[in-house]
């Protein structure tokens, strides 16, 4: 791997562990075994670093545009990717101040995809945007959680790992079609 890609790939495991605020170029170098100053080399500062994350994360993400192919798209690119799950959770809860216009005109064609799908609603797509995310983020995010509960809750009813992208669909897809 290239130094810019060795950069990227433990500031995401950086922030999406401490976040935006506790994270410190000078961890994310001692950790590659670099100086700070190369970083600067590859990006102009902090905020350039951590917007390229999700500019790189998101610009390839391709969604279909039917409801069952933008699910299965999104719960994959979230389950796949838990650091990405646990930093875009992160920067939900803070309203994406982080992130610069450009890089939230990336994230949110996602949503533009989704009004597409819903055009022939009248159901606000927020709504499914946020019971989509945030079903997935938090599945990817409470693994641990879920193995604990497991544990002491005994019930055969309880799984920690389940097919959450069939279940988000169904979901949404029985909302949908109750709406109507």
């Amino acid at each position: 791997m290239n130094k810019k890609k060795d950069i990227l790939k433990v500031a995401l495991k950086h922030f999406a562990n401490k976040g935006y605020e506790n994270t410190s170029l000078e961890e994310i170098a001692k950790e590659i075994n670099i100086t700070k100053p190369a970083i600067y080399y590859h990006f102009k500062n902090k905020k350039e670093l951590y917007n390229k994350i999700f500019v790189d994360s998101f610009k390839n993400l391709k969604l279909e545009n039917s409801l069952k192919g933008y699910i299965y798209e999104m719960g994959k690119f979230f389950i796949q990717n838990p650091n990405i799950a646990k930093l875009f959770s992160k920067e939900l809860s803070n309203e994406m101040e982080n992130l610069e216009i450009e890089t939230i005109q990336i994230v949110s064609n996602t949503l533009k995809t989704l009004i597409n799908i819903l055009k022939d609603t009248k159901i606000n797509p927020f709504f499914i945007q946020t019971l989509i995310v945030s079903s997935f983020t938090t599945y990817s995010n409470t693994l641990k959680l879920r193995e604990t509960i497991c544990k002491e809750i005994k019930d055969d009813k309880l799984i920690v790992e389940f097919d959450v992208i069939r279940e988000v669909y169904e979901m949404v897809d029985l909302y949908i079609k109750a709406t109507k």
